[in-house]
């Protein structure tokens, strides 16, 4: 997996162009730095998936976790999360579920709802 880039993002609106869909091949990921979030941005088995930037367990980034089918593993501890509900696949570590964000593409670019 290529090394993960960060892309500061200053906008106050709750749908942000942090990146163009290009830059997400299948498979890899992207950290966006949104006002005070960091947000983890991937395409896995075609779809593109937007989720907090950090593992619900013991906070680590995803950068460098697999992305397969879905899920995507912690790099630290392996935890695995379904990346379109959040949901923990681990259910007997009691590990809360992983903030997901709505994504879309439109004109070639990623845009990312933040809102609550």
């Amino acid at each position: 997996m290529p090394a993960v880039r960060a892309i500061p993002i200053t906008m106050n609106m709750s749908d942000i162009p942090p990146l163009a869909s290009a830059d997400l091949a299948e498979g890899h990921g992207v950290a966006v730095q949104i006002r005070e979030q960091s947000v983890f941005v991937c395409r896995s088995g075609g779809q593109l998936y937007a989720v907090a930037n950090r593992c619900p367990h013991a906070s680590s980034r995803f950068e460098g976790g697999k992305l397969r089918d879905g899920v995507i593993t912690c790099p630290l501890h392996g935890a695995k999360f379904r990346l379109s509900t959040g949901e923990c696949l681990y259910r007997s570590l009691g590990y809360a579920p992983l903030r997901t964000f709505p994504v879309r593409e439109v004109d070639g670019k990623v845009l990312i709802d933040l809102s609550p």
